[in-house]
């Protein structure tokens, strides 16, 4: 099997599974290959972290997180492309489609994200799991990477009925966040975003789970952030065109759509459920999904108010006082290293799986 590889393509990335290893490679040579896992541990150990630290503010290449990876699992050596595998590999010229890129930048950034937020860590005991697809991957990092003896020990709190299902699916101890206990905090939560800006202001709910995600991510001690490149914003409104998700009660709908509109917002919408429902999106808590589009958001400076331009809490201050507006997209404030005690919206550090294979990090 493979150890050591001595390659340098312009992307690579792994994907650590039960029964199997999948390596997808793009370079000057693109190949795919498959290797099934003869032996071992199911679990790798977490005294040695799958991914190399990168620090604040800083990136870790895929090359290094595969290599690192094999050589704790296989021993044999892939020494270039055309190197002779062995019988249990299969090659071939498929190169990965845009959506195969997206989806091991997302799964990049959810290893790199658990390895330094919960393995190292055995006496975090209640955990956040989020929604959206990236996700999906956090789940897959969990299982794959702490230990089952550690996993027994913990519980985890979803923000829906999509994230409760996954941890019923991965076989986790699930639990409610109205059964925590007053007082009590859960140790960190995983959660995705649909834009991030430089300060790690979010904008939440294109899955209408925002309220839940909210109340979860404050229930935290921390938050950490899982996305892949596309989310990275100069500022929120900027890439998410969408608009700010606002749940709201639907008798007042109508009101806070106007509310909206004298406020600047460009056109905003209630969510309508097509094509699998006609109707409104109705929210886990019976709510509907107002999507509010605004210009860019401002993190600093003067506002100009008449023409639609916010600062990101200054906006998120008015659109909370409306009423009928039950809970709004923007997380913003304080983050988990500010807080201390809960409370906190913004994340301490928001991975994302960048185009290349590397993971970039940004930290509060």
């Amino acid at each position: 099997m493979v150890s050591e590889l001595q390659l340098s393509p312009s992307w690579l990335s792994c994907t650590h599974m039960n029964k199997h290893h999948h390596l997808l490679l793009r370079g000057a040579s693109s190949l795919t290959v498959s290797l099934c896992k003869r032996s071992g541990p199911t679990h790798p150990p977490p005294a040695r972290p799958l991914f190399p630290s990168s620090g604040a503010g800083g990136t870790t290449t895929a090359a290094a997180i595969v290599s690192n990876f094999f050589s704790r699992h296989h021993h044999s050596t892939l020494t270039s492309p055309h190197h002779h595998l062995p019988k249990t590999a299969r090659m071939s010229t498929t190169t990965p489609s845009p959506v195969d890129l997206i989806e091991q930048s997302k799964r990049l950034a959810a290893f790199q994200s658990v390895t330094a937020h919960l393995v190292p860590f055995p006496s975090r005991t209640r955990i956040g799991i989020g929604s959206g697809s990236t996700v999906i991957y956090v789940v897959e990092a969990i299982t794959a990477l702490v230990p089952p003896t550690t996993l027994s020990t913990m519980t985890f709190y979803p923000t829906g009925a999509q994230s409760e299902q996954l941890i019923e699916s991965a076989g986790l101890n699930l639990q409610y966040i109205n059964k925590l206990p007053p007082g009590t905090l859960l140790d960190v939560c995983f959660d995705g975003a649909d834009e991030v800006d430089p300060n790690l202001n979010l904008i939440k709910g294109g899955g209408a789970c925002l309220w839940q995600e909210k109340i979860v991510a404050t229930s935290s001690k921390k938050f950490v952030c899982v996305a892949d490149f596309r989310k990275m914003s100069p500022a929120l409104g900027t890439m998410w065109k969408k608009g700010i998700p606002i749940e709201v009660l639907p008798l007042a709908a109508n009101r806070v759509l106007g509310e909206l509109e004298r406020m600047g917002s460009l056109g905003p919408k209630v969510r309508p459920g097509l094509p699998g429902k006609a109707g409104a999106v109705v929210t886990d808590n019976g709510m509907w999904i107002v999507d509010a589009p605004f210009r860019p958001l401002r993190v600093e400076g003067t506002s100009d108010k008449e023409k639609g331009e916010w600062q990101v809490d200054e906006l998120a201050d008015a659109l909370i006082k409306i009423p009928g507006v039950a809970e709004i997209g923007l997380f913003y404030g304080k983050n988990g290293n500010q807080a201390g005690e809960g409370g906190a919206q913004k994340p301490v550090e928001a991975y994302f799986g960048m185009e290349d294979g590397s993971v970039k990090v940004l930290s509060a």
